[in-house]
């Protein structure tokens, strides 16, 4: 019995059981099956993806048909299957990763020797799974096990392992067959398509992505994307987000906020120039830390300040010196230096004006004028 440490997260668990159970156990085939109808399915929607592309049953069985035993067993050669190591008390890791490599041969092997239902047989396993029959049920998702492979290969290219998409396409499936509605004339590996692609399209762009977005981000992002692709194809030139916009019937600010997410992510440590002497955080600016220039800047600014003031009386020198918060960065109201110089507010404004008037008219530094 495979003990699951809830301290590690759903999709470490998803992705280490089906490996680890091939491996320890003889029938490869019922122990992946095991091991996924075992695991709790977690925050899943009720409804498949409605930008998928229904797939009609005449497809879907010629796709998985034509699968061949040679094609299947170079999957393992395409991809390689690795077996993640877990943490003390999680799902036993194994040592070697050739046992995983021939467990999953096997897999395919027996998969393949599974038959597809009849939709006379779907319909009477349906019947029987919403009457709570969990053979029933077993046997419906062992049936199309071989469409979770067949869609699986599509997402090898995103860089996540095989093994990995072919577990959330279980998941998928398994949901497939507790929501089927027989009695709407669907078969049922039409409506299965719908789910398997949603749980691997998830994962794959779940664990490929260095940046995890919601899933309504990367729903209408798959969807601009996809539309993006079609008028390309159509027009032969790359859309603008104008014309995206206008064929997904969205903002076009929403189409350039949803392609910006998509831009890939540049390391602080790559290097800048061929001679990797410069990265790209020692071109950065600290914001923290006032530039150079800027720093001379506000001193000569300072300095002359200081020599206007020497021209103004005493009282207006201290009138605006108070007012602005010079020396100490406090600036101060009219009430607040009049009670401080023992006048009223009124004789302060006065001197104010009188000071800020003798300081524009002096001919001193364009900078100092500009700042009275």
């Amino acid at each position: 019995m495979v003990v699951i440490d809830p301290v590690i997260d759903d999709r470490r668990i998803r992705a280490t059981a089906l490996s680890s159970m091939l491996e320890q156990i003889s029938n490869p085939l019922s122990s992946a099956l095991d091991a996924t109808l075992e695991v709790p399915i977690v925050n899943r929607n009720t409804e498949p993806l409605q930008e998928l592309e229904l797939t009609s049953d005449e497809e879907v069985e010629a796709f998985v048909v034509e699968e061949t035993e040679s094609e299947e067993t170079d999957l393992l050669e395409q991809e390689q299957i690795s077996t993640p190591r877990m943490r003390p008390g999680g799902v036993t890791s194994t040592k070697n990763s050739s046992g995983a490599e021939d467990a999953f041969q096997s897999y395919l092997r027996d998969i393949r020797g599974l038959g597809l239902l009849t939709h006379e047989e779907e319909i009477e396993l349906a019947r029987r799974v919403a009457a709570g029959d969990e053979r029933a049920r077993r046997k419906l998702v062992e049936s199309n096990l071989r469409l979770v492979i067949a869609i699986a290969r599509r997402y090898t290219s995103t860089g996540v392992p095989l093994i990995d998409l072919i577990q959330e396409g279980n998941m998928g499936l398994m949901r497939a067959a507790e929501k089927f509605d027989y009695q709407r004339g669907c078969h049922f590996g039409t409506y299965a398509t719908w789910w398997i692609r949603q749980a691997v399209s998830r994962a794959a762009g779940e664990q490929s992505r260095m940046i995890h977005l919601p899933e309504h981000v990367a729903t209408r992002l798959r969807k601009v994307r996809r539309i993006a692709s079609q008028l390309s194809q159509e027009n032969g030139l790359d859309p603008l987000p104008e014309q995206i916009a206008d064929a997904c019937s969205i903002d076009v600010n929403d189409v350039v906020d949803l392609l910006g997410v998509v831009e890939q992510p540049v390391s602080l440590d790559a290097p800048v120039d061929e001679e990797a002497r410069y990265s790209l955080a020692d071109t950065l600016e600290d914001s923290t830390t006032p530039a150079p220039a800027d720093t001379a800047s506000q001193h000569l600014l300072g300095e002359e300040l200081h020599r206007a003031l020497a021209f103004l009386t005493p009282r207006e020198r201290s009138v605006i010196t108070l007012r602005y918060g010079i020396g100490d960065g406090h600036s101060r109201t009219l009430l607040e230096v009049g009670k401080e110089l023992g006048i009223s507010r009124e004789r302060v404004r006065q001197l104010e004006v009188v000071a800020l008037m003798k300081l524009r008219g002096m001919s001193g530094s364009h900078a100092l004028r500009e700042c009275v």
